[in-house]
């Protein structure tokens, strides 16, 4: 039997590729006010309050992430993430603006129980993309896990850790 083990990305796999990046936890840290959970109960790991008070806006980007977007040689980078409401949705289109500002293409289910897999396929049904042009990147292991299950050739964004620039 024979096994492949490839667990990083190269600039060679992501050239000339459609690449869906998620934000939380993947072009940004995943924490917020000194914890990873809404207290609250939401999923997207800041409270109600912290989403209308804008807390989004007081991320840092990952260096590194940006590093890898700027080498990474894709046919096109498009943000793929959830979104608990419009101010959240708003603020995310704000922070892109100054951290990615090369990434115009910016795909935002707003409710969280909507499949990014889903929204994905539709995206490149409606774009005329193959799915052996297509990336995705996110840090959720059941969210990547859906989207194999639907064909896409989905990454944990651990899988960039080793990124040679």
């Amino acid at each position: 039997m024979q096994f492949n083990l490839k667990s990083t990305l190269t600039k060679a796999d992501t050239k000339d590729k459609y690449i869906f990046w998620d934000i939380d936890g993947t072009l940004a840290p995943y924490r917020f006010n000194n914890h990873v959970g809404d207290p609250e109960g939401t999923n997207s790991g800041m409270s109600l309050k912290e989403i209308e008070d804008g807390i989004f806006l007081e991320r840092k980007p990952s260096k590194h992430m940006q590093k890898v977007i700027e080498e990474c040689d894709a046919k096109e980078n498009i943000i793929m993430s959830h979104c608990i409401n419009e101010k959240e949705k708003e603020d995310k289109e704000k922070w892109l603006d100054i951290y990615y500002p090369s990434i115009t293409k910016r795909v935002f289910p707003i409710y969280e129980n909507e499949s990014k897999a889903d929204t994905i396929l539709e995206y490149c049904k409606s774009h005329n993309i193959s799915l052996d042009e297509v990336i995705f990147v996110d840090d959720v292991i059941t969210i990547l896990r859906e989207a194999e299950k639907k064909g896409i050739n989905a990454w944990h964004i651990s899988s960039f850790l080793d990124w040679d620039y």
